[in-house]
């Protein structure tokens, strides 16, 4: 029998995968074809969850049950979320006025991102079976009325701790004496005293997305614009060092690896002792970071680090954190070989663009940070926190310059604020706090505009 067009081009597909990926492709759809009777037994249960789901609102207008699922599978949600809901459950903030009951779960696919994450979470929340609950979930939402029996607080990915409320919870994790007496040891194994100060070195590139999901199977292009040289970070880490800091380079996967001379540098992502455990517990007891702005940053705030950011896209730094220091990309319109200022920055439209598809039709070309002023920034925050110096009066007029004409722009510019709630959500921003690169900004007078 001769097969239809479709039939046919599914099966040719298949085989030019296996031809070109190998025998590992071949397994990869044999384990697809097994799980097809998994999926229906799935969805048989999540049918005879409704019946609980039925009974769970009848009984609402007394007891209020509500089911979310945590953001496991990605580092940022998976440390900023459940902590803003741990918060306002501790602190008594947009709570349910009726008594509440609330049941969370990590699903069982896809992968955790961190173990040691895990197991903090769970000393912390109520965490269940995700056997008994991701069904009740699921069914939940097949059923009207359904949102009043979720957590906005876990579900909401817009939201940032604006009001403070991790400083206020501190600790919001915490470690075992078990596990802090391990930290040490693993610390002490990489050449640290007690009392040596350190520093978390974590720079995006794009080797962390193609270990999740190789681009053959999802294009991660779009992403280019968020990702950065390790190498132009290599004199802010030994200016560090000769002030006596350790520098830890951190990451799971990382593109290349961080090369320096200096004992005190440490490209802790490409040494045999990284673990998810001690991913935590450096970020937990570092003096500072320096951050590219992806989902670590989260990491950092929650155990109030102070943070050297290089942030981008603009509209998206973490402006409440007023201990922290931020630079963005250099934008320049290539045709023109004109760099943009902060506020043509975002009359472009270029603040809140997420996809580097966007840049190129505008004809933007986005150039890093120089190594000399990433350096001048991590000292500045250094100094900062070292000495607790006053601003001169010229500096602090600069900074007044820099948050007014931010707000104003992100206001003004803001594409999507009728249909967006990740750029229109007040709890994206709050008062703006930070301060941008003293030095940069005496040097780039023309960027104040």
């Amino acid at each position: 029998m001769k097969l239809n067009f479709l039939n046919k081009k599914f099966f040719v597909k298949q085989i030019n995968d296996i031809k070109k990926y190998g025998i590992k492709e071949l397994f990869r759809k044999l384990y697809l074809i097994i799980l097809l009777p998994k999926y229906l037994v799935v969805f048989i249960i999540v049918l005879a969850a409704i019946l609980p789901c039925l009974i769970i609102r009848l009984i609402s207008p007394w007891i209020l049950i509500r089911i979310e699922q945590l953001p496991a599978s990605t580092f940022g949600d998976f440390i900023l979320q459940p902590a803003l809901y741990y918060c306002k459950k501790n602190l008594k903030i947009d709570q349910p006025k009726k008594k509440c009951i609330d049941f969370l779960y990590i699903p069982t696919y896809p992968k955790v991102c961190n173990i040691q994450l895990k197991k903090m979470w769970s000393r912390k929340l109520n965490i269940s079976s995700p056997y008994l609950l991701d069904p009740l979930y699921k069914a939940n939402k097949l059923i009207p009325g359904f949102k009043k029996h979720k957590i906005d607080t876990i579900s909401e990915i817009s939201e940032r701790d604006v009001d403070n409320l991790f400083k206020k919870c501190q600790p919001v994790l915490s470690f075992t004496n078990e596990e802090e007496v391990y930290g040490k040891n693993i610390l002490n194994s990489f050449g640290l005293n007690e009392g040596d100060k350190f520093v978390c070195l974590a720079v995006r590139d794009k080797a962390y997305d193609e270990m999740r999901i190789a681009s053959r199977y999802n294009d991660w292009s779009h992403h280019e614009y968020r990702n950065n040289n390790i190498d132009n970070y290599i004199l802010a880490a030994e200016e560090l060092a000769r002030r006596g800091y350790f520098v830890f380079r951190t990451g799971v996967i990382v593109e290349k690896s961080f090369k320096s001379e200096n004992p005190k540098i440490i490209d802790y992502a490409n040494s045999t002792l990284r673990s998810d455990f001690m991913d935590i517990y450096l970020g937990a007891k570092c003096s500072f970071s320096i951050s590219t702005m992806f989902g670590g940053q989260a990491l950092f705030e929650i155990f109030n680090k102070p943070c050297a950011q290089v942030s981008f896209p603009l509209a998206a730094t973490h402006t409440h954190c007023e201990k922290n220091y931020v630079l963005t990309k250099h934008h320049v319109l290539k045709k023109e070989k004109k760099k943009l200022s902060l506020s043509e920055i975002f009359s472009h439209g270029a603040a809140f663009a997420h996809d580097a598809g966007f840049f190129k039709k505008k004809g933007i070309e986005l150039i890093e940070n120089t190594p000399e002023e990433i350096r001048d920034l991590v000292i500045e925050l250094a100094e900062s926190i070292e000495t607790n110096k006053d601003q001169t009066p010229e500096e602090q007029e600069l900074q007044k310059t820099f948050k007014n004409l931010f707000i104003t722009n992100y206001k003004l510019f803001n594409p999507k604020k009728e249909l967006d709630p990740y750029w229109s959500n007040p709890k994206f921003h709050g008062e703006i706090k930070i301060n941008y690169g003293t030095k940069f900004l005496k040097e780039n007078k023309d960027w104040l505009k």
